[in-house]
């Protein structure tokens, strides 16, 4: 059998703090050791690894371009360890946890809210919550059951179709208020376009809709993510044309106003799904009724 490489957890540790203060001395006081037990355990691993972790000065430490390498997987597989031992702490602590998987942005915007009082009504239940940049595969997720955008049709997954998606443009009140008693389209050729990568082309729907071209000299702001591309909105960087469900609050608040009354209907869905071979689990069936509840009262208020 091939020798493994399996370093000790104390050992990466007295690594990770070393290059966070570029210091055994340092390291040693924050771990509450001596500073040569901290200079032994890094020795020890770059003879195991054979490569240089620091270059040593008289006075001070670098990291080596290895150790840098080195340090942002010993950085990840710490953290992993940690929130791997804090799920399973909670174990002890809740009856059941329940794993779900959302984009950050409508972990924050909607699902949160969606799930108010849910712990309060099953108090021995925990919810952990993972969110995960779409795209991404919900079979590759470890989770009982995901909120995602698509469109439909995963294999081997139960899909149940939430809403479907509103696309609206948005900005800061101030940038409508200047263009006050202005023609509509003037605002789209004064102010920047807020884009986000992963729909390049709303804004390009958008103006089709309205049968109107890009507007001239076509500026644009272009983000990763759907919170940045609203909080540049609130700054009053330019136009979003943002999911409305993303954004609701901040028009009821009137941090964010909308800048047009018109709107783009997105060509996926949001959806709720999991595993075909757990829908009769009592967890993911709780959480189900609880949103198609939550809908439904929403539904009716509206």
């Amino acid at each position: 059998m091939s020798r493994l490489y399996l370093p000790t957890t104390h050992t990466m540790r007295c690594f990770q703090v070393s290059a966070k203060h570029l210091s055994f001395t340092l390291a040693a006081e924050e771990l509450n050791l001596t500073q040569s037990a901290i200079s032994k355990q890094v020795a020890l691993l770059e003879n195991s690894l054979q490569v240089k972790l620091f270059v040593r000065y008289r006075q001070k430490l670098e990291l080596s371009p290895a150790g840098s390498i080195y340090l942002s997987h010993v950085n990840s597989i710490l953290r992993k360890i940690e929130e791997s031992s804090k799920e399973m702490l909670s174990y002890g602590v809740f009856e059941e946890v329940i794993k779900i998987a959302s984009h950050p942005s409508l972990s924050s915007a909607w699902l949160v809210r969606a799930l108010k009082g849910f712990t309060a009504y099953y108090g021995d239940i925990q919810l952990s919550f993972y969110e995960q940049n779409i795209p991404y595969d919900p079979l590759e997720v470890d989770a009982d059951i995901a909120f995602v955008y698509g469109y439909g049709g995963w294999h081997n997954m139960e899909a149940v179709e939430l809403f479907n998606e509103e696309m609206i443009p948005v900005c800061h009140p101030d940038i409508l208020a200047k263009n006050l008693g202005k023609d509509e389209a003037d605002i789209y050729f004064k102010a920047r376009l807020i884009e986000c990568r992963s729909r390049l082309n709303t804004w390009d729907h958008f103006f089709e809709r309205l049968n109107q071209d890009y507007p001239d000299g076509y500026r644009s702001l272009l983000f990763e993510r759907w919170s940045s591309c609203i909080s540049a909105a609130k700054t009053g960087c330019g136009l979003a044309l943002v999911p409305k469900v993303l954004v609701e609050s901040d028009l009821k608040n009137g941090t964010l106003v909308p800048a047009s009354s018109h709107r783009l209907n997105g060509l996926g869905s949001y959806y709720m799904i999991y595993p075909k071979s757990h829908s009769g689990e009592p967890k993911v069936k709780m959480v189900r009724d609880w949103i198609l509840t939550y809908l439904e009262k929403e539904y009716l208020a509206m």
